[in-house]
């Protein structure tokens, strides 16, 4: 078994013990943990045919777009729900709208691309959500009581990486084969790291919670 398939592999078992953590929130009426707990579900489900495709080798390269696609609009309402503005609301729903429209006539007019990496929007659309995970922090410094803040710490991180990754994808295709499996190893790690931290917020939440039923 190589590095890239211990990484993935355990940043896939990961994600799906998060995903059946935070699902109870997935009928929560607070929205933030709700869109997230679909996120997590969503990204589950997209991982585990993704696995399956693979070991049947079958072309799973489309699973890419699915992913990023979800990713972008739940991981937009997340932050949609999170921020107490409602202007940075409005902004997100706006913003949502518009690169939805634009994904939408970029796959209509080159529908091949489903078979390819769409490196311009996955770039495109992790660096809106980088900038509003750095918006987030940005309003609430020196806040203790953060909410979710180990999560949006995950997203900011993993983003951070994942548009590394991407942004030499194509480069990567010319260099040495060694060099660009380096570079999928490092993604695979950044992924596991982004999954592990979703798990430590589950249990600070957790003891929250415990604690604040202590007080009762």
């Amino acid at each position: 078994m190589s590095l890239l398939d211990i990484f993935s592999d355990g940043s896939t078992i990961v994600l799906l013990l998060n995903a059946i953590l935070y699902s109870k929130h997935a009928i929560s009426k607070d929205l933030a943990y709700k869109y997230f707990a679909i996120y997590l579900l969503l990204m589950a489900i997209n991982q585990s045919i993704v696995t399956i495709f693979f070991e049947l080798e079958i072309d799973n390269t489309f699973l890419a777009h699915t992913y990023m696609i979800a990713q972008f609009i739940m991981l937009s309402l997340f932050y949609h729900a999170i921020f107490e503005t409602q202007n940075q609301r409005k902004y997100i729903l706006i913003i949502l709208l518009i690169v939805s429209i634009i994904l939408g006539v970029q796959y209509t007019r080159t529908p091949d691309l489903f078979f390819n990496y769409n490196t311009i929007g996955i770039i495109a659309t992790s660096t809106i959500l980088i900038s509003y995970a750095i918006t987030y922090f940005f309003y609430h410094i020196g806040d203790k009581e953060l909410k979710l803040y180990l999560v949006n710490s995950g997203i900011l991180i993993y983003l951070l990486g994942t548009i590394l990754i991407f942004s030499i994808a194509n480069v990567g295709l010319k260099l040495d084969p060694k060099i660009e499996s380096a570079l999928w190893i490092l993604n695979a790690i950044i992924f596991l790291v982004f999954q592990i931290i979703i798990l430590i917020q589950w249990f600070v939440d957790r003891k929250k919670k415990k604690n604040s039923l202590k007080q009762f």
